[in-house]
């Protein structure tokens, strides 16, 4: 039985060595076997890493300019709140958002 360190290491030097599918397949089966020793292990933006992944570049709109190089995850829950007040403000907009997501 391996050890969730020896499993994370695996994982490190598997993301840190070349990019293949084989590597994607090994990488596949660690993270099934890390699941399956702690349910609670997963990946999200609040993990405790806090990953700071920021939004790329869109496109010229007013928006996309607003959010390029902005962290997801607050982004993410600033749209939620948004959403959630279209829903109540104007749900035939909400509705419709919600159809073409």
């Amino acid at each position: 039985m391996y050890t969730q360190a020896e499993l994370q290491d695996a994982i490190d030097q598997l993301h840190e060595g070349k990019h293949s599918i084989v590597n994607c397949e090994k990488l596949a089966a660690i993270y099934t076997v890390m699941d399956h020793l702690n349910p609670n292990y997963g990946y999200s933006f609040d993990s405790n890493e806090k990953a700071e992944t920021t939004i790329g570049y869109y496109g010229d709109s007013e928006f996309l300019q607003a959010v390029h190089g902005k962290n997801v995850a607050e982004t993410w829950r600033l749209i939620d709140e948004l959403m959630e007040t279209l829903s109540v403000i104007n749900p035939r907009l909400y509705d419709s958002v919600m159809r073409r997501l």
